[in-house]
């Protein structure tokens, strides 16, 4: 008598179950690295808003980006400030696949603190 109460409970929470939306984590994009001559890097994420480079927590501040890595499926653009990535128009996008581990493409003017990634597709 309790198994099937037991099941009958189950399966009638199993459509609810189905239905739920689910959220995974967002798209790596790929990485920057934050400090020179060092492993140092912060991943890059394909979020729907602006976000700034960090890497880690116990460093104050927002970390600079001096050279990048895409992966395939993404495009991003990289902005010395948030007010400057919220109010861009047609910035200038990069799109993996770039770089590979100790050949990454440095940016050429200053370094950014935030980015703005999407998938492509």
């Amino acid at each position: 008598m309790y198994l099937t109460t037991f099941l009958a409970s189950l399966l009638s929470a199993l459509p609810v179950a189905l239905s739920a939306p689910t959220y995974g984590e967002p798209y790596n994009c790929g990485y920057v690295l934050t400090e020179r001559n060092s492993s140092a890097y912060a991943s890059i994420s394909a979020y729907t808003d602006c976000t700034a480079i960090y890497y880690n927590q116990s460093i104050p501040g927002y970390q600079e980006a001096y050279a990048y890595s895409l992966y395939g499926g993404c495009q991003c653009s990289f902005h010395l400030s948030e007010e400057q990535c919220k109010g861009a128009i047609d910035p200038p996008m990069y799109e993996g696949p770039t770089g590979t581990p100790g050949e990454e493409p440095c940016f050429e003017d200053s370094n950014p603190k935030w980015y703005a990634c999407a998938t492509v597709g």
